[in-house]
């Protein structure tokens, strides 16, 4: 089949057949109309042949996209090599996860001290579906034994096993119904403390004390670790009266004593912490006792060795602090180290092995998507140097062992895949832990690009492009995320260097609702000021036209989750920016996405419908809602996960269909559907088969003529 000739009207696709409805909702006062309420119902017959029609179009046209089998084996070949995580440490043994060139999934790996290694699980062993990923895991202190955390299709809700260390063998579990997270230990093998709901269910998270050997139905539930915001005292972990309960998070300290929980109402609101000390009450019922002093922040808390619980908060700092707090006085915690002017505090490590001359604190910081590593006092807080890096991007997974000298931490930057380096205190010595295998990576250059938003606040956009085409505009796609404070940093990015290595150039912006400047920049772009974000993006765009980095219609977006929303936003708004757009399992009827999935947890990010104020501001930058009948719309690829259950794939229906009315364009509009996948881990194969079609996508549309000779 031709491509489609975008000028050409003839060309356009003969869409499935759907009559918009008369649905209207009367919200705040006024009228929202949804026109395809209909499409929400999947089981639907209606919508069931509907989908049917949009997979057929879709493998039509995709299957006439002659640079798919390239990007194929571009994306294939970047991503064929070893992959490790920095470990985690109990007893003499070293736990990380392991993904080998063809692997579908990561599996969980020990090494004895010596360097010899097994694998411990296998997802693809257990499940040879491919369906079932690694989540979460955690040896106990001893390295006797280990919980692991497996999800199915994507689902949210895991499954905790334990196994035995010397064997592999499951000797505990199922225990099901758990939310992504380690567990506690309480000290050794015999007992730990773990977290059951939250995200999908009705009554929020809820602690629980499992002894090994007994069943999960006998396991003490643990009262008092939650309590609802600005709300009574409650015996539970969850139980509020109006939206979900609230998440939790568990630790207990390596000397089994200081029990330590957090609770988040949503991913953009502060949390909350409690303590107890278990030499004062019974693991059953710890005595909690609030901090209030962290109160108004989001704080990450670590019960060290000396007693001490040591605190990294952005309470009162955007770009983050550590404090130091005694648990018999807490209410008078002290600042240990201070914000940094410019860099954002990600984590710390404690050292604090007597054999060091002084403890010592370990700080990652990241400045603008680029991290490094500095060396603190522990008791004063005094810097002492950083750690030699191998470059200037990123730094990650930074781990150590409670009571030792050594640290583990992750480095990448856009060519170099993730390796983990160590620290030794005690040598003064850093290098390469496990080297990965080094895949083959196209020549490439690496540049930030600088703008101006609207309103002045500069932007930095990531390029990367042929080394051979330094200069001159090359067909673009443009890539943003912008929410929940996550920042877009320079890694390795396979898409990136398959795009760039297959003649075109991928720019990554950094907007605001990120994290990249801390949480003052992440609040800049949030809630009332999500516009903010949405005209970063923008600016982003109108930079690439105008510095002729890319063809007057070379210009693509992409992004996926928030950042679906995102790119799907700005579409909206501008339309003639853009000659292609892929938007993927992302919110897009913002009227109503705290209906369904995860949208309850995400009010504090993007507001809620029930404020008529703010449901006029979700209205304002609603994609769904913004779709204007007779414009010229890009070619648009919307992907959804038919198992999502943080993002409804209803809402890449009712916006396919939208568009698919509205658009006055040859270019088409297409849904993706995918079965059988959730929003997160998943199999490597399909992975990189996403991959490969978004860029083929782009590349049809955006006139990106790949040289074979490439790859």
């Amino acid at each position: 089949m031709m491509p489609i000739d975008p000028l050409d009207p003839a060309g356009r696709p003969e869409y499935p057949p759907v009559a918009p409805g008369d649905t209207v909702d009367r919200l705040g006062g006024r009228d929202v109309p949804d026109p395809y309420r209909a499409l929400e119902d999947a089981d639907a017959p209606a919508t069931r042949e509907w989908s049917a029609g949009q997979r057929r179009l879709f493998d039509r046209l995709r299957d006439s996209w002659p640079a798919l089998g390239a990007f194929r084996t571009a994306m294939t070949r970047l991503t064929s090599f070893e992959h490790l995580t920095s470990p985690q440490l109990a007893g003499d043994l070293a736990f990380f996860t392991v993904r080998g060139p063809a692997d579908e999934h990561p599996a969980l790996a020990v090494a004895d001290p010596s360097g010899a290694r097994r694998i411990l699980f296998d997802p693809h062993r257990h499940d040879p579906t491919g369906r079932t990923a690694l989540g979460g895991w955690t040896p106990d202190p001893t390295g006797t034994l280990v919980a692991v955390q497996t999800a199915e299709g994507g689902a949210e809700e895991y499954t905790l096993r334990v196994l035995d260390v010397a064997t592999g063998r499951t000797v505990d579990g199922p225990i099901t119904g758990c939310p992504y997270g380690n567990v506690a230990w309480s000290g050794g093998p015999d007992a730990f403390y773990h977290v059951r709901g939250g995200p999908g269910g009705t009554d929020g998270a809820r602690l629980y004390l499992h002894r090994i050997g007994e069943h999960p139905a006998a396991d003490a539930e643990v009262p008092g670790a939650a309590a609802p915001a600005d709300g009574p005292e409650h015996d539970t972990a969850g139980d509020t009266d109006d939206g979900p309960g609230p998440e939790l998070d568990v630790l207990l300290g390596a000397d089994g004593r200081l029990l330590v929980a957090a609770t988040a109402d949503g991913l953009s609101s502060g949390n909350r912490v409690r303590i107890a000390d278990l030499a004062l009450g019974t693991p059953e019922k710890p005595g909690w006792r609030p901090l209030t002093a962290l109160d108004g922040g989001w704080s990450s808390p670590w019960p060290a060795a000396d007693g001490l619980l040591y605190v990294l908060t952005d309470l009162d700092a955007d770009r983050g602090r550590i404090l130091v707090l005694d648990p018999a006085a807490p209410e008078r915690p002290r600042t240990l180290v201070p914000e940094h002017e410019h860099e954002v505090l990600e984590s710390f490590a404690v050292l604090d092995d007597p054999a060091l001359p002084a403890p010592l604190l370990l700080v990652l910081r990241s400045a603008g998507g680029h991290g490094r590593i500095t060396r603190h006092d522990l008791r004063t807080g005094e810097p002492l140097g950083a750690l030699p890096l191998p470059g200037t991007g990123v730094v990650t997974d930074l781990t150590f062992r409670q009571g030792g000298h050594e640290a583990w931490f992750g480095y990448s930057d856009p060519t170099t895949p993730e390796t983990v380096h160590h620290y030794d205190a005690l040598r003064g010595t850093t290098g390469v832990w496990r080297a990965p295998g080094t895949p083959e990576v196209p020549a490439v250059l690496v540049s930030e690009l600088r703008c101006a938003s609207p309103d002045g606040t500069e932007l930095t956009v990531l390029l990367t492009r042929p080394a051979d085409r330094p200069t001159g505009p090359l067909p673009t796609v443009l890539q943003g995320y912008g929410a929940f404070g996550e920042p877009q940093v320079a890694d390795y990015y396979a898409a990136a260097l398959a795009w760039a290595g297959l003649g075109g150039q991928f720019a990554v912006a950094r907007v605001r609702g990120g994290g990249e400047h801390g949480e003052g920049w992440h609040r800049a772009g949030m809630r009332e000021h999500k516009q903010n974000g949405i005209d970063d993006f923008l600016a982003a765009a109108r930079a690439l036209h105008d510095r002729g980095l890319c063809p007057p219609d070379g210009l693509g977006a992409f992004g996926q989750s928030a950042g679906g929303l995102l790119v799907a936003a700005a579409v909206t708004q501008r339309p003639g920016l853009f000659a292609a757009v892929a938007a993927t399992a992302a919110p897009l009827d913002m009227a109503r996405y705290e209906l369904s999935g995860y949208g309850p947890y995400w009010t504090d990010e993007f507001g809620t419908r029930e404020d008529p104020e703010e449901l006029g501001r979700l209205l304002g930058y609603s994609p769904y809602h913004r779709v204007t009948a007779d414009t010229a719309y890009p070619a648009v690829l919307l992907t959804a996960f038919e198992d999502d259950a943080r993002v409804d794939p209803l809402h890449a229906r009712k916006m396919c269909a939208a568009l698919q009315r509205a658009t006055s364009s040859a270019r088409p509009v297409l849904l993706r559907q995918e079965a059988g996948v959730g929003h997160g881990a998943r199999a490597r194969t399909g992975r990189l088969a996403y991959f490969a079609d978004v860029l083929a996508f782009q590349a049809e549309y955006l006139g990106l003529s790949v040289r074979s000779d490439r790859f």
